[in-house]
């Protein structure tokens, strides 16, 4: 799809999974590396002498050993250079020898302000973007995954930068630098905890395997089993409530639930804790019941039953269950690894989307395997670059990278409508339907605006629908079809989240859309893909969070299973939805043909653990939570710090870090430890203390909650806060884009709709209705 591009990667661990994801839509990546080799080449686990980090982020790409003069000569005929400070490049002067080239550059905190030069590692940037702070046990330390996450939420995020900047590059004829802090891509994680503070609202508290409903009602998500733990969304509500009830008729079938428990009011029972109808040990007692429920049967009993039941009830996977998945199974998910130098063949994930024209990836290449071929091969570079334009006509013709692209979108909660809002950030025409009787299910969370708890003051529904246009479309009423045939006609893109075969019922599968409109680009994502044994296995990012792995390699090893703060695949899934997506419109752009995507949640997500599941498989090591202990470097922790519930995190990744912070504190290097450090911390301010351990050149970063990402002068240096105009409040706060384009920045005027705000736009001057048209749906119900 992407094969007419070629891309330099000058990456190493901190980036190199965007030229993955690139190679993996059918880029031509090449890695320049020192003669000593990139430095992810010496990053464990490792298989004999191959990094496995190295060896599954570069699939697929090809080695080239060269310095500046081979980077200048590659970069001529180059499309796209990725760049996180690994190798020496000036990329300002390869754009001005090749105006036509992409440059991205991915850096800790941003290209310049107050954190401009700070050291990091995965620990501190993800107590830099918030994601630490909600995760955990409330009575311990805020506590990371065990697989290294940070830079690759970066990494993806400059994957998607790139493409949005070559979209632009269609019309203007000339490239331009995309700018990716990694602090900012890791806050993605957080939404929507992190916009508690600025709407005046108390932080989230942690809890580990659940969250705080209210700010002080312990709903717990993690329940035993015979064999390790489930996750299971235990709420109430219209929505979440019959799942609930469901599960405790089941209990009490097999005796081990009591009448009163079956029948409390599960609709309304959240909201009857909260005025104090029911004294918070009565929900201690539903949990209770549970918990003896799940622990009376083994992890397959219960999915087993959750999937016969539609229960919203997922088991935690460990990493060598995820490698004996039924569904990764039935969708041919896992590849064999074809590299005679490991030391005996393993699984390892494969596309994270499906749809035609992907082929399977190579091996990562050796040390300058191909710098004969490719440095040979210079004077008839593969791609013939059109003429550059004029500044003058290309600057008449640069608009946001998206400007024109017409979008539907039927998705809902975070992962979908995370990747719709990123469409209008970069100057797509969303129209976000949603019906009376189906709103977002996040118009009902919080954090409030103004205190407005209604369907309009979600901060969180604000964030994630940003700049769409609202339309309300009741598909149970039957006029409501043809504007829906309309839609579809009217569209580039249709983005869905339903439960497969939805569309199809409605007689609005992708081959009827197809019919209708040829080119459009149906993009259909959900937890668990579009076919297979789970494919319609409904709920949430936590649920996928648990079957994927993360939720075992997150928390203590005396403690449950933590996991990730909330949702955490949808806040992964995303990046490789939209890359998907870019390059489908990319195609589309030569062959005027759409295509339909099917992107896994899940599926995707497993590419963050791929260094992990090899290492399960080739040298028996199956990691597990481990608090904030590292395979590679100590100290490595989360330490206390003066003020309640105040810590900071700091990351030992040389012997350099260790003497330095050992001088520090005053103690020989080789009696460092935990104790001795969290003895010296407690009498610090963490504030303080980061900037002292900066200025040594130690990796060190408060723990930052809500409110101190909202006061964080590197974040307002960068403008990533935006107050924007509300349908209903005077302004609402939300995140800008994660990614800046030099010339054609994404911009946010609004956040998210009322439900059917513009139904007068998109009916009148997008569908060509009239008064008579509009009438009789609207007598209908169609528009309810």
């Amino acid at each position: 799809m992407l094969s007419r591009y070629r891309v330099l990667d000058l990456t190493d661990e901190r980036a190199h999974v965007a030229g993955f994801m690139l190679a993996a839509l059918g880029a031509e990546v090449i890695c320049v590396e020192p003669p000593e080799g990139a430095h992810s080449r010496s990053v464990p686990p490792f298989a004999g002498d191959i990094s496995l980090v190295h060896w599954a982020y570069n699939r697929g790409k090809r080695s080239v050993v060269g310095g500046p003069a081979e980077i200048d000569a590659l970069a001529a005929s180059a499309d796209v250079v990725l760049h996180c400070g690994a190798v020496e490049a000036d990329l300002a002067a390869l754009r001005a020898a090749n105006p036509r080239l992409v440059t991205v550059n991915v850096t800790p905190f941003g290209p310049d302000g107050p954190k401009n030069g700070w050291v990091a590692s995965d620990l501190t940037l993800m107590a830099a973007g918030c994601q630490l702070s909600i995760t955990g046990d409330e009575d311990r330390a805020p506590v990371r995954t065990a697989a290294p996450q940070a830079w690759l939420h970066a990494g993806a995020e400059a994957a998607v930068g790139a493409l949005l900047a070559l979209t632009e590059r269609e019309r203007s004829g000339l490239g331009q630098h995309v700018e990716v802090s990694a602090q900012i891509a890791v806050m993605q994680a957080a939404v929507p905890a992190m916009l508690a503070a600025p709407h005046e609202n108390p932080p989230v508290r942690r809890m580990a395997g659940g969250l705080w409903g209210a700010g002080v009602i312990p709903l717990l998500f993690v329940y035993p089993a015979k064999d390790g733990h489930v996750s299971i969304l235990l709420l109430f509500g219209a929505m979440i409530g019959p799942f609930s009830r469901r599960l405790v008729d089941w209990a009490y079938e097999l005796g081990l639930c009591d009448k009163e428990t079956r029948d409390l009011d599960w609709i309304h029972f959240l909201e009857d804790l909260v005025i104090g109808k029911y004294p918070i040990e009565k929900l201690a007692h539903v949990q209770q019941v549970v918990a003896e429920f799940t622990a009376s049967m083994t992890k397959a009993e219960l999915f087993a039953g959750a999937k016969e039941r539609r229960l919203l009830l997922a088991p935690v996977m460990t990493l060598p269950e995820l490698l004996e998945s039924e569904q990764l199974a039935a969708r041919s998910y896992w590849i064999e690894t074809d590299d005679p130098a490991l030391p005996a063949v393993a699984r390892c994930p494969g596309d994270y989307v499906r749809m035609d024209g992907l082929t399977a990836l190579r091996r990562a290449p050796r040390l300058g395997e191909h710098t004969a071929e490719i440095l040979g091969a210079l004077p008839a570079a593969p791609t013939t670059k059109p003429e550059t334009p004029t500044p003058a006509d290309a600057l008449s013709r640069r608009r946001l990278p998206l400007e024109g692209l017409k979008v539907v979108d039927f998705t809902w909660v975070y992962a979908g409508p995370l990747m719709t809002r990123l469409l209008a950030d970069f100057g797509a025409t969303v129209i976000k339907v949603e019906s009376s009787t189906r709103p977002d299910p996040t118009r009902g969370g919080g954090p409030a605006i103004n205190g407005d708890r209604g369907s309009d003051g979600a901060a969180g529904y604000s964030h994630f629908n940003a700049g769409k246009l609202g339309f309300a479309l009741n598909m149970s009423v039957p006029e409501a079809k043809d504007v829906l045939h309309d839609l579809v006609a009217w569209a580039d893109v249709v983005v869905e989240s339903f439960t497969p075969g939805v569309l199809d019922e409605w007689g609005f599968g992708y081959e009827a859309m197809r019919a209708i409109n040829p080119g459009v680009v149906l993009l259909s994502t959900c937890l668990m893909g579009q076919t297979g044994p789970l494919a319609d296995f409904a709920g949430f990012g936590n649920l996928a969070a648990a079957v994927t792995g993360f939720y075992d390699l997150t928390g203590w090893p005396d403690r449950i299973p933590a996991g990730p703060f909330l949702a955490y695949t949808d806040y992964i899934a995303p990046r490789f939805a939209i890359a998907a997506l870019l390059a489908a419109l990319d195609e589309r752009r030569r062959t005027n043909l759409g295509r339909h995507i099917d992107l896994s949640q899940a599926e995707a997500s497993i590419h963050f653990l791929t260094p992990a599941i090899l290492d399960a498989q080739l040298n028996g090591n199956v990691l597990s939570r481990m608090g904030n202990a590292d395979i590679q470097f100590h100290p490595h922790g989360i330490y206390p710090t003066v003020g309640p519930d105040d810590w900071i995190a700091i990351a030992c990744e040389t012997e350099a870090h260790r003497v330095t912070l050992a001088g520090l504190l005053g103690v020989p290097a080789d009696q460092l430890d935990d104790e001795r450090i969290a003895g010296y911390t407690r009498a610090c301010d963490k504030h303080e203390l980061t900037h002292q351990l900066q200025a040594l050149g130690v990796p060190a970063h408060w723990v930052a909650n809500s409110a101190e990402a909202w006061t964080d002068e590197q974040l307002h240096h960068l403008g990533h806060w935006l107050t924007v105009a509300h349908p209903v409040h005077p302004s609402v706060v939300v995140e800008g884009p994660r990614q800046f384009l030099s010339e054609t920045p994404g911009r946010v005027v609004r956040g998210g709709p009322s439900l059917g705000e513009h139904l007068d736009i998109v009916t009148r001057e997008f569908l060509g209705y009239d008064d008579d048209r509009i009438g009789a749906l609207l007598a209908a119900g169609a528009f309810e």
